[in-house]
């Protein structure tokens, strides 16, 4: 896309040039160095480029497969194996190599068919692979999208690749109702049913720490997840008891959840690969309801929704309720330690700003600034700096 728009600002400029009379024709001539500033971004994008390459012939084999233990999981599973290759995309887009693309291209082909091969005993999730139709099974889009962001960036250095394009169909239409196997979408209630879809649709239920943290597997690792872990090997088998006593908290599922928005990525993408107006229609109905929902609770954006379409209708109205939501205040029994972890954004930034994106409309973003209006609202000074809250509700209630 980039190499394209530069094409057209070309074409752009030789119209307006040739319609100019000969005498009005302005001649450049005279050959410049380039500055500084610029021959330093090319040395940059060229060294990434290099060090990306040089990454792969280590760790990316033959098949595209990335050379590490596979296991299912939000601590170390699937989306941070493949979240390895994030920014490749796009520094491709900026300038770096053809190599650098055609890399990720084989690593993206490869970790769907290495993590097909996974088979989990503990979790039904990836117990015939972690992926179904090349999209995750169950998953939040908390992990989804980061696991995602790579691909979502393709589109800029090949918009006319048949092959994405059909695959960023295929993934729009499972929260579309297009695919019978996946009804993650309510259309009536305008829900994504669960913090938990994907190829499989919602999980109906509460889930398990099995479902979050997967298998144990034998070996010692960096559990990057964890501080201690990050300087030296740990053994997964001692450790693992504490790895699924970090989600004991994070079971309640059912209902929609501000990090769904973020799943309007693929609707975005979707529309403009193909400029069908269905997925322009989608994301926008998706975001006009919960820009709804958040002005009934005052212009802060609900980190839950019953399955009936109400702020906090699995909480009695407690809005604020939900996994990753406003007072997600738990006991981390992994860190054996409080962790707050309130992440309403992940979702609710994105979502917002491609229903603005795509239509113009500045009311969209006029919630992300009216909920940032609300939490400075609640501001203290103390010793003259400003604190701002992070959380909202009794977490215990």
């Amino acid at each position: 896309m980039k190499r394209a728009f530069v094409v057209c600002c070309v074409l752009t400029l030789t119209a307006l040039v040739s319609t100019l009379k000969a005498a009005e024709t302005i001649v450049i001539k005279s050959p410049m160095p380039p500055p500084d500033w610029a021959v330093l971004q090319r040395e940059l994008l060229r060294y990434s480029s290099l060090a990306c390459e040089r990454f792969a012939e280590k760790y990316v084999d033959e098949r595209g497969y990335l050379l590490h233990t596979i296991r299912w999981g939000t601590l170390d599973g699937p989306d941070d194996a493949i979240e390895t290759f994030y920014n490749w995309t796009l520094l491709h887009a900026l300038g770096g190599s053809d190599a650098v693309l055609d890399i990720y291209k084989r690593a993206q082909e490869g970790h769907w068919k290495q993590y097909n091969e996974l088979r989990t005993k503990l979790t039904e999730l990836a117990s015939n692979g972690a992926y179904y139709k090349e999209f995750i099974t169950q998953s939040d889009w908390f992990h989804t999208g980061e696991g995602m962001r790579a691909f979502m960036f393709l589109g800029l250095s090949e918009p006319t690749n048949e092959m994405y394009i059909q695959r960023m169909k295929r993934f729009a239409g499972m929260y579309m109702n297009e695919d019978p196997e996946a009804p993650n979408y309510d259309p009536v209630n305008k829900v994504i049913k669960s913090i938990w879809n994907g190829s499989k649709g919602p999980m109906m239920r509460k889930a398990t720490v099995y479902d979050w943290v997967g298998d144990p597997v034998p070996g010692s690792f960096h559990l990057l997840h964890n501080p201690a872990g990050r300087g030296k090997l740990l053994d997964m088998a001692k450790w693992y008891p504490r790895m699924l006593a970090h989600c004991n908290e994070y079971l309640d599922s059912v209902g929609d959840n501000s990090l769904n928005l973020a799943a309007t990525n693929l609707a975005l993408n979707a529309y403009m690969l193909t400029e069908e107006k269905k997925y322009y229609d989608w994301l926008v109905e998706y975001v006009n309801a919960w820009k709804e929902r958040t002005a009934a609770t005052g212009g802060n954006i609900p980190s839950n929704v019953g399955l009936d379409g109400k702020p906090g209708g699995e909480y009695d109205g407690q809005w604020w309720k939900g996994t990753y939501g406003w007072n997600f205040t738990i006991f981390d029994g992994e860190l054996e330690q409080i962790a707050h972890r309130n992440y309403f954004t992940a979702g609710s930034w994105p979502g917002f700003s491609n229903a603005m994106l795509i239509t113009g409309d500045q009311s969209y973003v006029d919630v992300l600034r009216k909920q940032m209006d609300n939490i400075y609202a609640q501001k203290k000074v103390e010793n003259g700096t400003v604190l701002l809250p992070q959380m909202y509700g009794d977490p215990r209630g």
